[in-house]
């Protein structure tokens, strides 16, 4: 479309317009100068509309402005309105936490309760004053000794119910214990549910190795708990010690310890 042509078609809206804004004022005319009701009936098939289209063009922006106050309105509710809900999720979500955190301290009470139930009558609990966990060893010291009637050989288990090491050195008031990761524990240990006896030797800050499987044919999986064995008389049999971690070598399987730092632990007295 040229410049000729588009001058043309502006000239002709704006004639238009002018016709439509004139008609009412000619018919405003004729009713109060001329009142010729044959006229009259005739022009208002092409006034009234026209006044119409006037009316509408002219109110327009008065119709704009309000529509847009509305949008702004419904805007700013849903606005509100989705504060109050984000404020509303918060708190569930906050009281959501809440719940799994007394849950998981229920869980743990009754482990605690549990392992107590499944102690031997007696059993002494003592705080750990010394821990060495540096490179390749894995000892600490107990603040009970041979006065609590704690003695070499004896079973040390964390508060979860897990074998954390066995007494090796004892005084009047205090125990030397090595721990189950100490490269040098080698601990008798039972497949659970089975009668595969093995060995979990310890390596320090790396993950303990079960390893020299008593049946030959018996396949380590990931997640099967170990436990300890009474073979050779030196532990209590059935005191949890942790999981087949990764088993990918078929040969031995690496094993998360279930006894983790701890401040406390307990002797269990069975001599």
């Amino acid at each position: 479309m040229d410049a000729k042509t588009a001058s043309l078609k502006v000239a002709k809206a704006v004639r238009a317009g002018i016709a439509a804004m004139l008609l009412p004022v000619f018919f405003l005319y004729i009713l109060l100068d001329k009142p010729d009701y044959k006229i009259m009936n005739a022009m208002s098939g092409v006034v009234v509309p026209a006044a119409r289209l006037v009316g509408n063009g002219i109110t327009w922006p008065v119709r704009a402005l309000g529509t847009l106050g509305r949008n702004i309105s419904e805007r700013a509710n849903v606005r509100r309105e989705n504060a109050e809900l984000r404020m509303k999720l918060d708190a569930l979500i906050a009281a959501q936490t809440e719940c799994m955190a007394l849950l998981g301290e229920n869980q743990r009470l009754e482990q605690a309760l549990d392992m107590v139930r499944l102690l031997p009558k007696k059993s002494v609990m003592a705080r750990i004053v010394f821990e060495n966990s540096a490179f390749s060893s894995h000892t600490f010291i107990l603040d009970k000794g041979e006065n609590s009637a704690v003695a070499t050989g004896q079973a040390v288990i964390s508060k979860n119910g897990y074998l954390a090491g066995v007494v090796t050195q004892t005084g009047v008031e205090y125990a030397h214990v090595r721990g189950v990761t100490d490269v040098g524990a080698n601990t008798p240990v039972r497949v659970a549910g089975s009668d595969v006896l093995g060995f979990l030797r310890g390596r320090g800050n790396a993950d303990p190795v079960f390893e020299m499987f008593s049946d030959q044919e018996f396949s380590p999986t990931n997640g099967i708990m170990l436990l300890t064995s009474s073979v050779g008389g030196n532990l209590p049999d059935g005191i949890p010690i942790g999981r087949i971690k990764d088993a990918s070598s078929g040969k031995s399987a690496t094993v998360e310890a279930g006894a983790k730092t701890m401040s406390d632990a307990v002797v269990l007295i069975y001599k």
